[in-house]
């Protein structure tokens, strides 16, 4: 961006004094369908009540419904008010935030005033997803439009580095901040984004619990749309001089109307979930390498044993919760949707690589992935792979155990048990 006043380029100047160089040794993590990022935003999503995977998520969470709620929000392209030039040191945002956490609306009236005045800016809305505040803002530099959006959280501590997809540093304050610039939305396949969206994003993820996610988008919308630009309207580091304004305000975990959506249903053990997964499962299967995520409170279980039918050992896994209800396919998640007769939304992807660079060709591990979202809340999402685990391992067979078909017959089965969070 060129000729940036007000309060941006004053956290600019503040944040680009303490950045630390990006580190080169990070491993890749996986971006939107990687399994990592999707216990991510699956955690963040129950323990708050948010993928993601982005959540990154570009990242991150699939099929969630994108408002709920419709709190008041600016006048789409009204004019900003004057930009607050209030900043805190980037090594020091540990501290309270200055203002109360407020609403959704509050969050897309902070963002708009913390951007450049002579921006252009349009389509602003803001609302729950789950229990964070999301708003958003088309703003156009006259290079062409460019989608901006933040989320805002309060849940669980993140412990450091792992499992976050693009660079990622710890800072001297225990806060976290990780970061990717110009990446494919759909990075696993070009056939999957025609439209050349490619998205920048900050999360910042400090030691009380406090979350924010700033994504920049080189288009108006998410997806399903021409870009209108080569390249995002903010850079990195434009990003993170947002991210680190003291002007941020973080509701607590209890604010909001759609509070953990597993509140008020009991838990369901790992072990009955693992052993469900088992059960309904073709007989004949030799099952090895059990593992567990999730369970307790956190509202979610995730399992996953490597299975091998005698052409080789290949991961299946299964992840059961209750979310905010999808009514409507949504842009997000799988490849394909569709909404069934019942209600149900249905998503699934066939043969996705798990890298998006050379080592794909090296690896060459590939998933079927479906999601099945019924009208209460329920959702079960399985995946297939063609090798004993998504990453940093070469595939043992051509195609993945089991296709999207079968995976969709088992995940319907009527033995799941979705499990909540145990408390009221």
């Amino acid at each position: 961006m060129n000729n940036l006043n007000d309060s941006l380029p004053d956290l600019m100047r503040r944040v680009t004094d303490d950045l630390e160089p990006e580190s080169p040794d990070l491993v890749e993590r996986g971006i939107q369908r990687g399994v990592t990022l999707r216990r991510r935003r699956t955690a963040l999503l129950s323990l708050s009540g948010a993928g993601a995977a982005l959540a990154t998520a570009g990242i991150i969470i699939g099929g969630s419904q994108l408002f709920a709620g419709n709190p008041a929000a600016p006048v789409a392209g009204s004019p900003s008010t004057a930009p607050s030039t209030s900043t805190s040191a980037p090594g020091s945002p540990a501290t309270a935030p200055v203002s109360a956490p407020g609403t959704p609306a509050d969050t897309l009236n902070r963002l708009r005033r913390l951007l450049p005045q002579e921006l252009k800016q349009s389509s602003a809305n803001a609302g729950y997803r789950h229990n964070m505040h999301h708003a958003e803002v088309v703003v156009d530099d006259g290079r062409g439009a460019s989608l901006l959006t933040v989320n805002v959280v309060t849940t669980k501590p993140n412990p450091g580095c792992e499992g976050l997809h693009g660079s990622c540093t710890v800072r001297p304050d225990g806060s976290v901040i990780t970061s990717y610039a110009n990446e494919s939305i759909f990075p696993y396949d070009a056939s999957k984004n025609p439209w050349g969206i490619k998205n920048t994003v900050v999360e910042i993820f400090y030691p009380d619990g406090r979350l924010i996610s700033i994504y920049n988008y080189n288009a108006p919308k998410q997806i399903g749309v021409r870009n209108t630009r080569a390249n995002t309207l903010f850079s990195v580091q434009e990003l993170t001089a947002l991210a680190t304004s003291d002007q941020w305000a973080f509701p607590k975990e209890t604010d909001g109307p759609l509070r953990a959506p597993g509140n008020g249903k009991p838990t369901v053990p790992l072990a009955q979930t693992q052993q469900t997964l088992r059960s309904v499962l073709p007989s004949g299967l030799q099952f090895t390498r059990p593992e567990t995520w999730g369970g307790g409170t956190n509202g979610f279980n995730g399992v996953s044993y490597v299975v091998n039918d005698g052409k080789g050992a290949a991961r299946v896994e299964v992840l059961v919760q209750y979310e905010t209800p999808v009514t409507k396919c949504t842009g997000e998640g799988p490849q394909n949707c569709e909404v069934r007769a019942d209600g149900a939304v249905v998503g699934w992807s066939k043969n996705e690589p798990t890298y998006s660079d050379e080592r794909q060709s090296l690896n060459g591990v590939v998933a079927n992935r479906v999601e099945l979202h019924y009208p209460d809340g329920r959702m079960i999402t399985m995946t297939s792979y063609n090798g004993p685990q998504e990453k940093d391992a070469r595939h043992t067979r051509s195609k993945p155990v089991f296709s999207t078909d079968q995976l969709l017959e088992l995940a319907g089965k009527p033995g799941w048990k979705f499990p909540g969070t145990g408390k009221k």
